[in-house]
């Protein structure tokens, strides 16, 4: 296990809580909205919310950070760095209650609206990825 303050290396793994809505019927099976940042009253400025999973003892413990009630709506989807890596995106550690909170500033509130077709694009291929690693359906 690495702690948060090693680098990130490019043959890691990203997790991401997804609510139970983002999952479909159709392909992907990942919404494009798992991974639209969120605007309005508490905006991602700094960008979406992943966790490395090389610094969990246990990938579902990123569970840990949704209040106890809740953790049944979320499901768990894993992206590998290199695919951010080729869509031209960067984690940034951001230290949150669960160990490995990592963001990508590139796909933030801000971002999203200025120029919602590219980023819109990019979340696409981000949630084709993650439909191909589920690890935990709600």
């Amino acid at each position: 296990m690495k702690a948060e303050t090693d680098p990130i290396t490019p043959d890691e793994w990203l997790l991401r809580l997804v609510w139970k809505d983002r999952f479909t019927n159709r392909q992907p099976i990942i919404s494009t909205t798992a991974f639209e940042p969120r605007t309005g009253r508490n905006p991602e400025i700094d960008g979406i919310s992943l966790f490395r999973k090389d610094c969990l003892n246990d990938p579902l413990d990123v569970l840990l950070a949704v209040q106890e009630d809740k953790r049944d709506n979320y499901g768990v989807v894993q992206i590998p760095l290199s695919s951010l890596a080729a869509l031209g995106l960067t984690v940034k550690p951001a230290p949150a209650v669960v160990a490995g909170h990592v963001v990508i500033p590139e796909i933030n509130s801000v971002e999203f609206k200025h120029d919602r077709a590219r980023v819109t694009l990019i979340m696409l291929r981000l949630a084709e990825k993650a439909s191909e690693n589920i690890l935990l359906r709600p």
